[in-house]
């Protein structure tokens, strides 16, 4: 007999799923601005891996706090927008993170996590909308913080394919080669307890090219 997922288990593929407004074909991770920047096939895997030891790392912790709340998000937003010295950056994320928030509302209106969220934060980054709708739907903190990772590592290498040329098999097993480190990382974000504990780890490069990026007129994502 073939079993089926359950509810939750669906939700969480649900939110890798990069039809969504904030998924892979709405930004590339900051795949796009860095390959205009001379960025190569060779670079696209240590590009993947810097930004999960660094974004990354931020961005899941913030998203695991942001689930285990229903109120106090103004604090976990100032603590991101602190380590997010890039503006444009800022900005990205509060675009897909509204678009996140409505997928929210949309499916869980009455949860006591994204009726605050609407009130007090409408316009949040991603993470914390990532987080607030993982908890609305059921999905635990550990397959949240490892979809975080995987979502980041996918929509790298889902623009990479867009943008180089890569065989399709080799982005595929460059998140495979990443599993261990994607782990590492999801484990170390369950530790942190407060907005001060999320890591201050900082990307000058990308950030520099997310700022440049928002001068084109002519481009594929948001970010």
């Amino acid at each position: 007999m073939t079993s089926v997922p359950d509810d939750t288990g669906i939700a969480a593929f649900l939110l890798a799923d990069s039809r969504l407004p904030s998924g892979a074909y709405s930004h590339s991770a900051g795949l796009e601005p860095a390959v205009i920047a001379g960025l190569g096939v060779d670079g696209v895997y240590p590009y993947l891996r810097s930004r999960l030891h660094t974004v990354v790392r931020v961005e899941t912790a913030a998203a695991v706090l942001a689930h285990r709340t229903d109120s106090g998000f103004d604090r976990i937003e100032a603590a991101l927008d602190a380590r997010t010295p890039s503006a444009a950056q800022r900005d990205a994320s509060r675009r897909l993170g509204r678009g996140m928030l409505r997928l929210a509302g949309r499916l869980r209106p009455g949860h006591p996590a994204v009726v605050e969220l609407l009130r007090t934060v409408p316009k949040p980054t991603r993470p914390v909308a990532l987080g607030v709708t993982a908890a609305a739907l059921g999905v635990g903190e550990l397959p949240l913080a490892r979809l975080c990772c995987y979502d980041d590592a996918q929509s790298v290498v889902a623009a990479a394919l867009k943008l180089l040329p890569i065989d399709p098999m080799d982005a595929t097993a460059w998140i495979l080669a990443a599993a261990e480190e994607i782990e590492a990382v999801a484990q170390e974000s369950l530790r942190v307890q407060t907005p001060e504990e999320i890591p201050a780890l900082s990307a000058p490069w990308m950030e520099h090219w997310a700022e440049d990026h928002t001068t084109r007129t002519r481009r594929l994502f948001v970010a």
